[in-house]
C-alpha cells in the first residue's frame, strides 16, 4: 500500500511540475528592441500628427513606426505599443495626411493604431508635408538605432 501511495504522489508531483512549466510565460523570441524616439520639424517648426516609419536599410527585418505629438516627438513601436526599435540602420519616411472631415489624424485619435505603419487611403485626403518625405527612396532621411541608450533622433524636413 505504501508503494502505491508513493507512485500516486510521484505522479502528482510530476504532473504538477509539467503544468507549472506549461503555464509559464513563453520567452520573447522576437529581436531585441531598445527605446527609441524621434522629433519631426518642418523648417524648424514641430509637426503634430505625422506618421514616421523606420524601414530596415538592409530590406529585411522589423520596421518601426510612431506618430508625433504636439511637440513633434514620437516614441517608436515595433511589435507592441512604444516598445522601441531593433538596433540597426534605417531609411526614414514621414507623412501627414488630412482627411475629408478637415482634421488630421493625431496620436491621441482613437482610430490611431501604432502597429500600422501606413494610414488607410481615404478618398479626398490630402498630404500636408512635402511628398518627397513619403517614400524611402526620396526622403533622404536615415537613422541608426544603437544597442543601449539613444538620443532623440532629429528629422528636420524642408519645404
Amino acid at each position: 500500500m505504501s508503494r502505491m501511495i508513493r507512485r500516486v504522489f510521484t505522479l502528482g508531483v510530476v504532473a504538477g511540475l509539467g503544468l507549472a512549466v506549461g503555464c509559464g510565460k513563453a520567452a520573447d523570441t522576437r529581436p531585441k528592441r531598445v527605446p527609441f524616439s524621434g522629433k519631426v520639424t518642418l523648417d524648424g517648426t514641430p509637426i503634430e500628427g505625422a506618421t514616421v516609419v523606420l524601414a530596415p536599410e538592409s530590406g529585411s527585418g522589423a520596421a518601426a513606426s510612431g506618430m508625433t505629438n504636439a511637440e513633434g516627438v514620437c516614441a517608436f513601436t515595433t511589435y507592441e505599443s512604444r516598445d522601441g526599435a531593433v538596433p540597426g540602420r534605417y531609411l526614414v519616411t514621414v507623412a501627414k495626411t488630412e482627411f475629408p472631415e478637415g482634421r488630421a489624424l493625431t496620436a491621441d485619435d482613437p482610430s490611431y493604431d501604432p502597429s500600422t505603419a501606413v494610414a488607410a487611403v481615404v478618398k479626398g485626403s490630402k498630404e500636408l508635408l512635402p511628398a518627397k518625405y513619403k517614400t524611402a527612396k526620396t526622403s533622404g532621411l536615415t537613422v541608426e538605432v544603437k544597442d543601449g541608450e539613444n538620443p532623440v533622433a532629429a528629422f528636420d524636413l524642408k519645404k
